[in-house]
């Protein structure tokens, strides 16, 4: 008897996942159960909408105030949906969310097995009625991982909970989403994987089994699974799962696919079965997201920083439904520079380009963020129509996957890694020389030595030129460094410019197109020994003009030298 009112509960939870879908927001299914009534009573909305009215004002605030609304509403439906088909006394469910401004993302939850005795039917009102204050105020004040421990007793649910002493999660959703269900895509994909992992669960008659299922997913689609190790009792003939066991394991992992980037969730099947029926029971014993190995600290910073750009952009498209097209015309070229390391490192695609692209993806994943800053710089050599073309290939990733990318697409993108790796031997342009220079001396003032803009400025108020160190001409030498990297960016006056670019002139008329790499580092070390004393300092001409034209005819000589030998 309970166990068919348990079905209907059920079958009504995956028709209100269908139903909403088509006749709610498009292409969206809202998942679990709908709330009782009092979850949006006046009484609720009024204490809720007070609690959050300080973040903002007027619809921006308003919309804010709706979706950590909907996060609470959410997260305690999906307590709910595993309460509610829980009958045995001391029965324990513990669920884990990591919770950030507002926004829930579940890590985990598990079940303590029972034998008592069946209590009485709970209604999903009282369930709520306590824990939605308690999640509401909870969100407010914290960000960090809150376990929730639910205990059944005879005729309630008795409910504690403690801060989980953890790292952030990659998973971790970063904004609150009025929208609590998942896409089309995502339903059908979890319920197709459900039937091939019901058709393989089996208890011997009389006995009981345990296994594991792993699902790959990324952000909010599901990108595959494998079985884990089974174990089972000794017993007669192997029965089949039962027809709940597909429910059961769809409602397990719809919630688990509300997070960011890739990773792996670990399901813990048990089944049992009574020695008489025809099927088996299987319940979900235990459902975690699997926490990786801590990255490389070369680019963890890069890493925390693409996180935090995935999530701006993945709540755009999904919340906010703009296209992946209209966002890639809004990023600059360091978001896609941080985009590409970040999603090439953190989807672990890099391996797939290095026989394309070497010298790329060696530097851009091993450099933290100096590798980023070297591939924006790279991005200015490829040229407007390379740097659009990223721009869209990588808000497509970020937004739908690199599975969404055609045949087309796909060869694109190797193309275009194919031609940045040539580029790196090949001399600068005109028209990229002019462009690293106003980016260099852009980011030397306003983010490299902010201190520094209005200091150093001649007696007309102009700023003073920023010197690449390693020049521009020969930046094909050295494939590997950032030309426009802090170390090889100085400030000088004018006069002190002038008397650097006389050694270089000359340099270029000794050395002519033969330079190479070890000339050209001679010639940095003689530009620092004799003019680094007015490096990034103010030019004082009554007190360094004569001392300036000494420096100037000492490395005048030193090149000489130089290119004698």
């Amino acid at each position: 008897m309970m166990h068919s009112a348990w079905r209907r509960t059920v079958a009504v939870g995956l028709a209100v996942l269908l139903v909403q879908g088509c006749a709610g927001v498009p292409h969206e299914v809202r998942s679990g159960f709908s709330l009782p009534d009092r979850a949006s009573s006046p009484g609720d909305a009024t204490f809720v909408s007070t609690q959050w009215r300080t973040d903002g004002s007027g619809e921006e605030g308003h919309a804010e105030v709706e979706a950590r609304q909907a996060e609470v509403a959410w997260a305690l439906a999906r307590m709910w949906e595993v309460a509610s088909g829980e009958e045995q006394i001391g029965t324990v469910l513990v669920f884990t969310f990591w919770v950030e401004r507002g926004a829930f993302t579940l890590l985990s939850q598990s079940r303590g097995a029972a034998r008592g005795e069946t209590g009485q039917p709970v209604r999903a009102e009282s369930f709520m009625q306590g824990l939605r204050s308690l999640l509401t105020m909870l969100a407010e004040m914290r960000t960090g991982a809150l376990s929730f421990t639910l205990h059944r007793e005879r005729s309630r649910w008795r409910s504690d909970y403690e801060a989980a002493s953890m790292e952030e999660p990659a998973e971790a959703r970063k904004h609150p989403a009025r929208r609590t269900g998942v896409s089309v895509g995502t339903l059908l994909a979890v319920q197709a994987m459900t039937k091939q992992v019901v058709r393989v669960l089996q208890v011997p008659a009389g006995a009981s089994a345990r296994m594991t299922v792993e699902l790959a997913l990324e952000d909010d689609r599901l990108m595959g699974w494998k079985s884990g190790p089974y174990q089972a009792g000794s017993g007669g003939r192997g029965r089949p799962a039962d027809a709940r066991a597909e429910q059961v394991l769809t409602l397990a992992v719809l919630p688990f696919t509300r997070g960011l980037g890739p990773r792996t969730v670990r399901l813990e099947l048990s089944g049992t079965h009574d020695g008489k029926s025809a099927t088996s029971h299987w319940r979900v014993a235990r459902v975690e997201t699997l926490r990786p190995e801590p990255a490389d600290e070369a680019v963890e910073d890069v890493l925390r920083e693409y996180r935090l750009l995935h999530a701006e952009v993945f709540h755009r498209y999904r919340e906010e439904m703009v296209d992946s097209v209209q966002l890639a015309g809004v990023f600059t070229l360091e978001q896609v520079a941080l985009c590409v390391i970040g999603g090439l490192v953190g989807k672990g695609l890099h391996l797939a380009f290095e026989v394309l692209a070497p010298t790329v993806m060696r530097v851009v994943t091993r450099g933290g963020v100096a590798g980023m800053r070297w591939l924006r710089t790279q991005l200015v050599r490829a040229g407007r129509k390379d740097q659009e073309l990223l721009r869209r290939l990588f808000a497509k990733v970020e937004t739908e996957g690199v599975g969404s990318l055609s045949a087309a697409e796909r060869n694109e993108l190797t193309e275009l890694l194919r031609r940045m790796e040539q580029s790196l031997t090949v001399k600068v342009d005109p028209d990229a020389k002019r462009k690293l220079r106003a980016k260099a001396k852009s980011d030397f003032y306003n983010v490299l030595h902010p201190d520094l803009k209005q200091l150093l400025r001649d007696a007309d108020g102009n700023q003073y030129d920023v010197h690449h160190l390693v020049p521009l001409e020969y930046a094909h030498l050295f494939p590997e460094l950032d030309i426009n990297a802090a170390v090889n960016l100085k400030a000088l006056g004018k006069p002190a410019h002038e008397g650097v670019n006389k050694m270089w002139n000359l340099f270029r008329i000794k050395a002519g197109d033969s330079a190479n790499p070890e000339q050209v580092k001679k010639m940095v070390a003689i530009t620092e020994q004799q003019f680094g004393c007015w490096f990034n300092k103010v030019y004082e001409p009554g007190q360094s003009d004569a001392l300036l034209e000494k420096a100037t005819a000492a490395a005048l000589n030193d090149v000489r030298a130089l290119v004698a030998r």
